[in-house]
């Protein structure tokens, strides 16, 4: 294979500015030599804006942030865990079921934090090590491939041109979409209403011992957890519900969709008081939108390297697990790890390099879209283990299920896979005599 250098940079487009594209945008800063690409971020939205959503980040997201010198920040805007990732409890009385519990003693922990807060961090970081240039009003209509490049066309007519596409445009990717038309967004079975709580705002005495709460309900679970410290500590509220599709109307799968709060009181109605409390607390409008995700795709690398999809363009899930965000984040952390090789070296191709990530990548979230699936179905009492069984039967499964769930995800060392198939890589290149210098700039 011929290599020929270049003191341009190797240019990249990120599509999409939310927690997939600027992360990924900084482990691409983080890990390539100084100099050696130039990143351009397209953001559909005119403008980032507050969302009402908390977002959880498990360790295995956050050990990555730490690496980058995020974490202090992180942990800075996270809502405090006390030790506790989930107390269950009955939808009915608020007794307890089982409680989860989480090492947080450490410097590197999980973060539950406001969507808004860390899209935040995550900007003020882009600008301040002037890792990439943000473009707003930017929606991706269509990519094509030239003889040396990626064409992308935007829904203004406007068109540009880069190296390396990263799809970071959500579930709905216009770029997944032309890859992969035959697999659609299919409707979960369940709906979300979220909304905030000022903890100025709470019962006092909180009535439970942590303020992680999960109610387990059939049918329906609905949970609360912090998202903020000091003055602006803030509860975040998820209620999440079985509907049959034909019963949703126009309802849009969309962080912008709302409802008169009268309709989470209906479909919450037979909880506990607290719960009822609770709802009753919160605006006159929230937020509802059902929850979809995808099959599994079968690939998330395209024209020999110059395409590839993070985040939910590759892999949307039901966040009946909390690791959509995390596993976005580790998306990141593998095309950085990944790119900054491949420019580093000077030998291997870039598809070669960008199917490292997916090879690292992709069991890991394939399998995470599907038992998040199945902890959708736990949570509310609709496991296969609990077929014609009544709830209180159903409680003991539960309470023996949930305690493992959780650990498989917040554990993975994904550098040491990463290694592995990076030594496979440069063993193959070595034997084949690819080595040389420079940056390849070869198919």
């Amino acid at each position: 294979m011929g290599l020929k250098t270049s003191k341009r940079p190797f240019n990249i487009a990120i599509i999409g500015g939310g927690i997939a594209g600027l992360t990924t945008a900084l482990f691409l800063h983080h890990f390539c030599p100084p100099g050696s690409i130039e990143i351009n971020i397209y953001e559909q939205a005119e403008q980032y804006r507050e969302i009402g959503a908390g977002i959880n980040l498990g360790v295995n997201a956050t050990k990555l942030l730490h690496q980058i010198g995020l974490g202090d920040k992180i942990n800075a805007i996270a809502g405090s865990k006390d030790g506790v990732f989930f107390t269950l409890r009955r939808w009915d009385n608020s007794e307890e079921i089982t409680t989860i519990y989480s090492n947080d003693s450490g410097k590197i922990r999980q973060a539950a934090v406001s969507r808004a807060e860390l899209l935040q961090v995550l900007l003020d970081a882009i600008k301040e090590r002037k890792a990439a240039t943000l473009h707003t009003k930017k929606k991706c209509r269509s990519v094509t491939k030239t003889k040396s490049a990626i064409k992308i066309t935007f829904t203004d007519t406007t068109t540009t041109t880069s190296s390396l596409l990263i799809a970071a445009d959500g579930i709905h990717s216009p770029i997944r979409n032309q890859y992969l038309p035959h697999s659609p967004p299919l409707y979960s079975g369940k709906i979300v209403y979220r909304g905030l709580l000022p903890f100025s705002a709470l019962p006092t005495p909180w009535p439970i011992q942590s303020h992680h709460v999960m109610w387990i309900g059939p049918n329906k679970h609905l949970l609360v957890y912090p998202i903020s410290q000091g003055e602006t500590q803030t509860l975040n509220f998820v209620g999440c519900i079985t509907i049959p599709e034909e019963s949703l109307g126009d309802l849009k799968e969309s962080w912008s969709a709302t409802c008169p709060r009268a309709e989470l009181e209906r479909d919450f109605g037979d909880c506990d008081g607290i719960v009822q409390e609770l709802i009753r607390l919160l605006p006159e409008e929230v937020s509802k939108w059902k929850i979809n995700d995808r099959e599994a795709a079968e690939g998330w690398v395209f024209e020999q390297g110059r395409v590839v999809l993070v985040g939910d363009a590759g892999h949307p899930m039901v966040p009946h697990q909390s690791a959509g965000a995390g596993q976005a984040v580790e998306d990141g952390f593998v095309v950085g790890r990944a790119m900054g090789e491949f420019m580093r070296r000077g030998d291997g191709k870039l598809e070669e390099w960008m199917g490292v990530y997916e090879r690292v990548r992709m069991p890991r979230a394939n399998k995470l879209q599907e038992t998040s699936r199945g902890a959708g179905y736990l949570y509310q009492m609709q496991a296969e283990s609990m077929k014609g069984m009544s709830y209180d039967e159903s409680v003991p499964i539960l309470r023996d299920t949930v305690q493992e769930r959780m650990k498989w995800i917040w554990e993975e060392e994904l550098e040491g896979v990463f290694e592995e198939e990076r030594g496979r890589l440069v063993g193959k290149v070595e034997v084949e005599g690819g080595r040389g210098g420079g940056v390849c700039f070869c198919m």
